[in-house]
């Protein structure tokens, strides 16, 4: 029989009597809890840091600790302790506001059973996430030896993908004379074949890449051509393997040499050190993170990461003393910070300006003031080079490693961004990295006024991605994708602007200047002698839009564009929430001489009754079901089904979120006509795709 876990409960509430009616409770209902009632912040801060929780529950009008509070500070700490609230209030409003506090849920006082069940979820839920950062950190550490094998080997090993080198390891760069591996990856391989073996190495690897998935091993022997023209022959295994997730083919070549430990020392420190300072570098504090991270979820020991930045460092050598000793100070620095950091800490070198101190087995409060002491004595410390004195200032960010922390990348990413905090606030020189509290209205305000500040700027952008035909058609595909750029050039997905658009009624008006945009780009690109489609999709809002055909018929005709150049595309959903309107509209587009199609479709309870009332011509398949076909290869049975019924209803069929070559067997046996996807090529800024290297 499988024993019920205990629950490690925080009960935040006013009356000790209601928290102890509460215990009684779980248990009475079988589930057992060691519970901590929690009367002050001060408490909650001690035993948040002392011990792992599974759950919270709270009285949201209790006042010896805020639930505010409560949740700030578990923030803060990076803890992973779900909030259930309850609430005496009747009614929604409670049920909002506390959850817009950051409760999981909230729940009336009087209905236990509720509570029960909810308690159940959340505690599952934790303990699947906890599982889930286990996975992830095992997963990762796999990978980090994995690729550290790769790195290292003295076998040079090579992973080439669609014809061009993927990754090679330095033993591989060296065998070929290159200084750096960088020289060759994304380099074709054919560039390293010499002339004569090239056919040969050509009709291999096509052969080898068409056989069947099972991995196996050939071997074959080929001239390549060093970085210094000269000619060697290699005798290289080949097999099938996967690289960061991608299928591909490995080279390996093995060699031999004598060991020199001696050697190998000396070249170890060498990667391991910092040439100015004399400290570590980033390297060495990428594998105690690991280390760190690794502890804190095994064993509970928590560590700090201290992010330690010179302010205006390079402006204020360069004024003082100049330039050129901007490594001398630096190491001066360097120094001084060493001599303060204690047994077991790891100072490194992060940036050019930054150091990273990494101390083990800390807690939250030691932390801060240990960084509050560094702060002191360094912005006390003058350095004196060859007389001249200069003295910095400087920010700290601290971040903290606890259980809850799930890689490496996370506490660089909270250091950093707290230190910038320090930075920007005079006041306070140290800062522990805290999450930003935003409201979701702070945040539909902020894209609001992006997507004002795009139209108004003309700040938007159109990206093609090749649709390629399985059937055998010459004609070739694009579908227009849009992005919005922000104040800083940065590109920014539909996903995340077209509904504050919608709010501010100004989807039509992006719809037409991407109409515009297409029609504009397409003439130009047919008028190369490119016999290209675009499909271009439309919103709600647009499709509801009377005028639109109108203008469209305009459009082409001022640009001089056939209509059947663009076919529009719909949303499945919004097609069937305006049946009528979308009969109407794709009616009118047929009219006008544009094919209609469909996207996103399959999602409906009955998607064919309302296929039955449009003219359209073109379907896109919804992306899950490739996400599921691409999970299992074998579970086709749904695509096939939907696509024969589509092809009853005589409709060109395209299936996106192609990523691998894995599917292609099933979708071109399923009768597909058009596939898309990162495997064919990601959007890019121009219509550019080779279509003929696919026929």
């Amino acid at each position: 029989m499988t024993q019920i876990k205990t629950i490690r409960l925080l009960v935040l509430n006013d009356s000790r009597n209601e928290a102890e009616r509460l215990i009684s409770m779980l248990h009475n209902a079988g589930r057992p809890v060691r519970a901590q009632y929690v009367d002050s912040e001060e408490a909650l801060n001690k035993l948040l840091q002392e011990k792992s929780w599974d759950l919270m529950i709270g009285l949201d009008t209790t006042t010896n600790i805020k639930p505010s509070d409560a949740v700030r500070l578990i923030r803060r700490l990076n803890k992973d302790v779900p909030l259930v609230l309850q609430t005496q209030e009747e009614g929604t409003s409670a049920v909002v506001d506390g959850m817009k506090l950051g409760a999981m849920d909230v729940v009336r006082l009087d209905e236990d059973q509720h509570l029960l069940q909810v308690i159940q979820r959340e505690f599952q839920n934790r303990e699947e996430r906890d599982q889930r950062r286990t996975a992830e950190r095992r997963h990762r550490e796999i990978e980090r030896h994995n690729q550290q094998l790769l790195d290292s080997s003295r076998d040079a090993i090579a992973f080439v993908q669609d014809g061009m080198f993927l990754y090679v390891n330095e033993s591989f760069s060296e065998l070929l004379g290159h200084s750096s591996r960088d020289e060759l990856e994304c380099m074709p391989v054919i560039d390293i074949i010499s002339a004569d073996d090239q056919d040969k190495v050509k009709k291999f690897l096509k052969e080898f890449t068409l056989k069947g998935s099972d991995i196996e091993t050939k071997s074959l022997d080929f001239r390549v051509t060093a970085a210094d023209s000269s000619e060697r022959g290699l005798k290289v295994e080949i097999r099938k393997s996967s690289y960061e997730e991608e299928l591909c083919i490995q080279f390996l070549v093995r060699t031999s040499s004598s060991d020199n430990e001696e050697l190998e020392a000396q070249l170890q420190q060498i990667k391991s050190q910092d040439l100015a300072t004399g400290l570590f570098n980033k390297s060495v504090l990428m594998d105690h993170l690991h280390e760190a991270v690794d502890k804190a979820a095994t064993a509970q020991i928590n560590s700090a990461l201290i992010n330690i930045e010179i302010e205006d460092f390079i402006e204020t050598v360069s004024a003082k003393i100049g330039v050129s000793s901007t490594d001398i100070v630096l190491g001066t620095i360097a120094a001084h910070a060493k001599s303060l950091v204690k047994k077991g800490d790891l100072l490194c070198r992060f940036n050019e300006d930054s150091f990273m101190l990494l101390a083990p087995k800390i807690d939250a409060e030691t932390a801060l003031k240990r960084a509050a002491t560094l702060y002191k004595k360094l912005t006390d410390y003058v350095v004196d080079i060859d007389g001249k004195t200069i003295q910095f200032s400087y920010s700290i960010g601290v971040s903290l490693i606890t259980e809850n922390t799930a890689g490496t990348d996370e506490p660089i990413d909270q250091a950093l961004k707290a230190q910038q905090k320090a930075k920007l606030e005079p006041e306070q020189h140290v800062r522990m990295y805290e999450p930003e509290e935003r409201s979701a209205e702070d945040e539909k305000r902020d894209i609001t006024n992006m997507v004002q500040n795009a139209l108004s700027k003309n700040q938007f952008k159109l990206l093609f991605q090749p649709i390629l035909s399985l059937r055998g058609s010459d004609k070739e595909h694009y579908e227009v994708l849009l992005r919005m750029l922000d104040s800083e050039g940065t590109e920014i997905s539909p996903n995340e602007f077209l509904v504050s658009a919608a709010r501010i009624r100004a989807t039509t008006k992006i719809d037409r200047w991407v109409i515009l945009e297409s029609i504009k780009l397409l003439a130009d690109h047919r008028g190369k002698g490119n016999d290209t489609r675009l499909i271009v999709n439309l919103s709600r809002e647009s499709m509801l839009d009377p005028t639109l055909t109108p203008w469209l018929a305009v459009a082409f005709k001022a640009a001089g564009l056939p209509t059947e150049a663009i076919i529009f595309q719909l949303n499945e959903i919004d097609i069937n929430d305006h049946l009528n309107v979308a009969s109407s509209f794709t009616a009118d587009l047929k009219k006008l001489g544009c094919e209609c199609s469909i996207t996103r479709f399959g999602c409906a309870l009955n998607p064919f009754n309302a296929l039955k009332m449009l003219s359209c011509s073109h379907v896109k398949i919804d992306g899950s079901f490739t996400q599921d076909l691409q999970k299992n290869s074998e579970d086709a049975e749904a695509l096939n089904e939907l696509v024969s019924q589509l092809h009853q209803e005589d409709k060109i069929t395209i299936v996106p979120f192609v990523e691998n070559a894995s599917v292609l067997s099933k979708l071109w046996q399923s009768g597909v006509h058009y596939i898309q996807g990162y495997y064919l090529q990601g959007p890019t800024d121009a219509m550019n795709y080779d279509f003929d290297t696919e026929s």
